[in-house]
């Protein structure tokens, strides 16, 4: 078992990382089916990336600012999923691994994650600052992955999680520690 563990990644002490930390609207990758097997490069034009801005226009506190957090990634799922077909992605795991545009919670992470750095690259972040995803149950058959934000003020962790909801629906906000308590 150990030598499974091993071969196949998921003994790794540090986590697999597939997001660039430099994305921007103008430039990144996006994963389209499971694993991020297969991915695309994209972009967003000024008037969509205009669309995210106005999204923190406002924000007086963190509360607030995660609120706008979990719009923004559903606006930004919708604004890619066109472009990249994953505008067809249901939530959890619906579909088999073999149709494009479904996304596993892989993928979701990565993704989720690289929007995460484009609105902290482009400014909009006050209260936030984005980390490289995380795993639970690494050593289980069936590990999880999400994105995370941290409170500046606080320095309390989140998870923004859109695996758990279909394309274009915002995720889910909940404390790190929570969310690896699954509740």
């Amino acid at each position: 078992m150990a030598l499974l563990l091993i071969t196949s990644g998921l003994a790794s002490a540090s986590p697999i990382t597939n997001t660039d930390t430099s994305s921007n609207y103008r430039g990144f990758n996006a994963c389209t089916n499971f694993d991020c097997n297969h991915n695309v490069d994209t972009s967003l034009s000024a008037s969509e990336w205009k669309q995210v801005q106005g999204l923190f226009k406002g924000v007086k506190n963190s509360k607030e600012e995660r609120a706008q957090i979990k719009q923004a990634i559903a606006k930004l799922e919708v604004l890619v999923g066109n472009k990249t077909g994953t505008s067809v992605d249901l939530a959890g795991n619906k579909r088999n691994a073999n149709y494009r545009g479904q996304l596993d919670c892989t993928a979701e992470a990565i993704n989720t994650t690289t929007y995460l750095y484009m609105i902290e690259n482009g400014g909009l972040l006050k209260f936030h600052k984005v980390h490289d995803r995380v795993v639970r149950d690494r050593f289980w058959m069936v590990p999880h992955w999400t994105g995370v934000i941290e409170d500046k003020t606080t320095g309390v962790k989140y998870s923004v999680d859109s695996w758990f909801k279909k394309n274009g629906v915002a995720p889910v906000v909940v404390t790190l520690e929570r969310w690896y308590n699954k509740k």
